[in-house]
């Protein structure tokens, strides 16, 4: 069965995938980021996009008032019956948390990359900074985005809808971790000026079914800036063992 809807994209539908990866972007991330990992991931495994409210095929739709209330309706439309692997990146880590906290039935495993674990996020207030404020705040971290905000046009069509995924995540409260029965992978660039080695390891905090860091070359978009070695390495992650049973294991 594959993820259908408008809540996921699927860029190449494998027809009888033994393993879903479903990745969450970051804050003013499109499905569109991930777009080009398709075409280098194994036959087997299909790669579905969230696609949040506010941008391309979701361009209508309201942005929720939580971020809680995101991953709620995501998770209510995850489809069984495949191994799923839960992959967020920056703000997506977060979402993807609260996605797997709310399935019925756990994925695999969680990966998050580029972002603390939730009880040790950094306070901010991006979100309430005036245009100016917000764009050098996306230029200090970079991304595929940074560059298309230089047009007057694309930045009156982006920033209220960057400026709303930056509120869902500063005004996040997780509380005090709640571990899950659920493998988590953690990634942060050497350079990444938004996380460092001890947010990230306080990520085990979060499971009890195995953790591991990795720190990778690059910065907060080390998976964009190194997407040839990064698919290589997640393939790996993703096809030593049975999805069902990786805890612990190192990549």
């Amino acid at each position: 069965m594959s993820i259908a809807g408008s809540r996921f994209r699927t860029y190449r539908p494998r027809p009888s995938p033994a393993l879903r990866l479903v990745c969450f972007p970051h804050a003013g991330g499109a499905a569109s980021f991930y777009r080009g990992w398709a075409e280098h991931l194994p036959d087997d495994i299909e790669l579905a996009i969230a696609m949040y409210p506010g941008r391309e095929n979701r361009l209508p739709d309201p942005h929720p008032d939580t971020l809680e209330g995101l991953a709620a309706d995501f998770a209510a439309s995850m489809p069984q019956g495949v191994p799923l692997v839960l992959l967020g990146h920056s703000m997506g880590a977060a979402v993807a948390l609260e996605v797997a906290r709310r399935m019925s039935r756990p994925p695999a495993r969680l990966i998050v990359s580029g972002h603390p674990a939730p009880h040790r996020q950094r306070p901010n207030d991006v979100h309430l900074r005036p245009d100016d404020g917000l764009l050098a705040e996306l230029r200090t971290v970079g991304g595929t985005t940074a560059g298309l905000l230089d047009y007057p046009e694309i930045r009156k069509l982006v920033l209220p809808m960057i400026r709303a995924d930056y509120r869902l995540i500063e005004r996040y409260r997780c509380g005090p971790p709640v571990p899950l029965a659920i493998p988590i992978t953690a990634l942060i660039g050497r350079a990444d000026p938004e996380v460092d080695e001890n947010e990230a390891r306080a990520w085990e905090s979060w499971t009890l079914s195995g953790f591991e860091l990795h720190t990778v070359d690059g910065g907060h978009f080390h998976l964009v800036e190194y997407q040839r070695e990064f698919v290589e390495w997640l393939t790996t992650l993703l096809t030593n063992a049975d999805p069902r049973v990786l805890p612990g294991r190192k990549a």
